[in-house]
């Protein structure tokens, strides 16, 4: 498997009263999903949505060129961002699985 270096900063942007602790959760819950990236994350971005019909978050990253975005509503936003994490990790492994559909590998050290 190809080690993924840290993440740099993501842009986080909140809509309505979130609290530090859900936008924490939520960054740890993106972080995890891209340690199974097939290549480098380039940049990253979060937006976590209270104000919505239903709590929604949304993430975006640039795999190495290829962006990936995915999206999830919940009742809670603990709820979506899990759901969210699901859904990045699926298209991630689906990128991995097809290479010739996602990012060109890393060149080897």
């Amino acid at each position: 498997m190809t080690q993924v270096s840290p993440l740099g900063t993501t842009h986080v942007r909140t809509h309505g009263a979130v609290a530090p602790e859900t936008t924490e959760y939520a960054l740890e819950k993106l972080e995890i999903a891209l340690r199974h990236a097939p290549a480098p994350v380039l940049h990253t971005w979060l937006t976590l949505d209270a104000a919505a019909p239903g709590d929604r978050i949304d993430a975006s990253a640039n795999v190495n060129g290829v962006h990936v975005h995915v999206h999830a509503v919940g009742e809670t936003m603990q709820e979506a961002t899990d759901l969210m994490q699901q859904r990045l990790r699926s298209v991630l492994r689906r990128i991995r699985r097809r290479p010739d559909q996602g990012p060109p590998a890393p060149a080897a050290a």
